[in-house]
């Protein structure tokens, strides 16, 4: 269970950066407590731990309770306090894999998405140069346009929109990388020619 993901669902107020509002002493005006990946950290009042004991304190629960809460609002399909059947170890491992297999796929879309970003950044800025250095002086130009001019005209907004979804939310980016990944891909080829 992601920390974040909990802390927003228990009512954690958010902040900037990563930062938010410590629920454990008083009124925070400034958020003092920091969410990792697999845990947190008030740098006020130095209450730290996982995601079970974030829960177990925002509800005042023991772990072993706040685990069963995470299990039962999540559906995490874990087996508290007893043994597991073979059908809910299968389910277990089942569920297992389809995380890995998703964290996989947001491991490889991020450094995708890193790479789409230079790839089309780059391309932009390109685009801006040839269109400023290959433009029509005279009006005899116009009969014989530079096809590095041409391109920049019809290309370089289109690579603005594309940038603009690359900087979306992450349901934007999934689109983005589902239906233009072999576009950035080749666009990425011609870069390294160019």
């Amino acid at each position: 269970m992601p920390l974040e993901q909990a802390a927003r669902d228990y009512g954690v107020r958010f902040g900037r950066g990563g930062m938010v509002h410590c629920p454990f002493h008083g009124a925070d005006r400034h958020p003092s407590m920091k969410l990792y990946p697999n845990g947190f950290q008030c740098f006020t009042c130095g209450e730290h731990g996982d995601v079970i004991d974030l829960v177990a304190k925002l509800l005042g629960l023991p772990p072993v309770d706040a685990a069963k809460e995470l299990n039962n609002r999540y559906g995490l399909g874990l087996t508290i306090g007893r043994a597991a059947t073979p059908q809910e170890r299968r389910k277990q491992r089942q569920a297992a894999e389809q995380r890995r297999k998703k964290q996989a796929l947001t491991q490889a879309l991020d450094a995708w998405e890193t790479r789409a970003w230079v790839t089309l950044s780059s391309y932009y800025r390109i685009l801006s140069s040839w269109r400023e250095q290959y433009a029509p002086q005279t009006p005899d130009d116009l009969t014989k346009l530079d096809p590095r001019f041409l391109e920049a005209v019809h290309k370089q907004d289109y690579i603005g929109c594309c940038l603009d979804q690359l900087n979306g939310d992450r349901a934007q980016k999934t689109a983005f990388f589902q239906t233009h990944r072999n576009e950035v891909n080749a666009i990425e080829q011609r870069m390294q020619r160019l």
